[in-house]
């Protein structure tokens, strides 16, 4: 007596199969957006958009690996791997991206910051380099150096002792030091202004900001003032601030007894 095996086919679930192609798909269009934005082939706002495209995508991809996952264990189908691969996918994307936008609720609009805001250094070569959708270099005036004033009081000049060529060669050794793009350095010599101005990445974006470094004669000696602003966006997570406080810092520890104004 022959007997006959039934086998039944388990049916795959098209829900699971939709939500790994929607996150596959997502991972190469936020890529785009980062890499575009890297090389400077779009701007910020473009390159955001084409981030945001992508993580919106990651979570349909999300939505649909939930719906694919109730469907499977009601129905018994096929695709629980494909299901879950969609889920982590998507979340490698939305995690990082939720984390920050919940971490920029409440900060300040503030993407300018200098510690001379009655007479801020001037970008000169910076200013005719960059591209036209980036923030103006145009100091806002009196509204934002009270703005700054409120948010960041212990941002001021640093002073010292010492001949302005000094302070000059020594502040253009910490920017070096720290691997920031100088794009111009032109040092101080008799009554002109030594300065420096460079390009910096900050986190969490590797976001542009534009910096410029003066060193003035004064009577006792030397003036150090800096200014530091955002490329693109409203606001710099505080990266200005604390880059600013940072190099002061370190050219008072290199130098010795600086005085704040």
């Amino acid at each position: 007596m022959i007997r006959r095996r039934l086998y039944v086919e388990e049916r795959m679930s098209r829900l699971a199969v939709w939500s790994l192609r929607a996150a596959i798909f997502a991972f190469p269009v936020t890529l785009i957006g980062v890499m575009f934005y890297a090389t400077e082939t779009l701007d910020f706002r473009s390159a955001l958009y084409t981030v945001l495209a992508g993580v919106g995508v990651a979570v349909l991809a999300l939505l649909l690996a939930l719906a694919g996952f109730v469907v499977i264990w009601n129905e018994g189908l096929k695709g629980l791997g494909r299901v879950i691969g969609a889920a982590a996918l998507a979340l490698m994307l939305i995690t990082p991206t939720a984390t920050i936008a919940a971490l920029s609720v409440g900060l300040p609009s503030l993407a300018d910051v200098t510690t001379d805001p009655d007479d801020p250094p001037e970008f000169v070569t910076l200013g005719t380099v960059r591209s036209r959708a980036a923030n103006s270099l145009a100091y806002p005036g009196e509204k934002l150096a009270e703005r700054q004033l409120d948010l960041y009081p212990g941002i001021k000049p640093i002073s010292f002792d010492t001949p302005p060529e000094e302070i000059y060669r020594a502040v253009l050794s910490l920017v070096t030091r720290q691997k920031w793009l100088v794009v111009d350095a032109v040092a101080p010599r008799g009554n002109r202004d030594g300065r420096i101005e460079a390009v910096v990445r900050s986190l969490p974006f590797g976001l542009r900001d534009d910096v410029v470094i003066r060193v003035r004669r004064t009577p006792d000696g030397s003036r150090v003032d800096m200014r530091s602003v955002a490329r693109s966006g409203d606001r710099d997570f505080g990266s200005n601030a604390r880059r600013i406080d940072q190099l002061f810092t370190d050219l008072a520890d290199q130098q010795g007894r600086p005085r704040r104004q």
